[in-house]
């Protein structure tokens, strides 16, 4: 079956398997920024909720015996914070990615700010994890 696949494509003209596959693009592409849009979200609501709930827990330990834990929630908000600002980058790195891919002569530049949004937004992830980390040492320790 494959084979069979690969005489059929042999037998288009470049032109005609450049609109081939642009057509393959443009199905896949929905589902592809669907991913991508729910990703950039999450990291958002996870290190956004985070640093708000960070908030209002710090105004209500201020006055209170608890008040030593301040520093570390302090450097927990800190963290989530910059992991929504990853966030936004992830978003604004999508954005460039996909501006250079619509030109077909710079898909490496594509490619470039595509997997350097995959590393923010790996890292905003990571951003989450590390203040979860810090907000559990600073209640556990201290």
């Amino acid at each position: 079956m494959s084979k069979e696949k690969d005489e059929w494509i042999n037998l288009l003209s470049p032109e005609q398997r450049f609109e081939l596959a642009k057509i393959s693009i443009q199905t896949s592409m929905p589902l592809i920024d669907s991913f991508a849009t729910s990703s950039i979200k999450t990291i958002m609501m996870l290190n956004g909720g985070a640093a708000v709930a960070m908030l209002a827990f710090l105004g209500a330990i201020v006055s209170t015996e608890f008040n030593k834990w301040i520093l570390g929630l302090v450097w927990a908000l800190g963290v989530y914070s910059l992991g929504a600002v990853c966030a936004a980058f992830v978003s604004f790195f999508s954005y460039i990615s996909q501006s250079y891919y619509n030109q077909v002569e710079t898909i490496e530049k594509g490619d470039f700010y595509r997997y350097l949004a995959i590393g923010i937004a790996f890292g905003g992830a990571i951003c989450f994890i590390m203040a979860n980390i810090i907000v559990g040492v600073t209640i556990t320790w201290y």
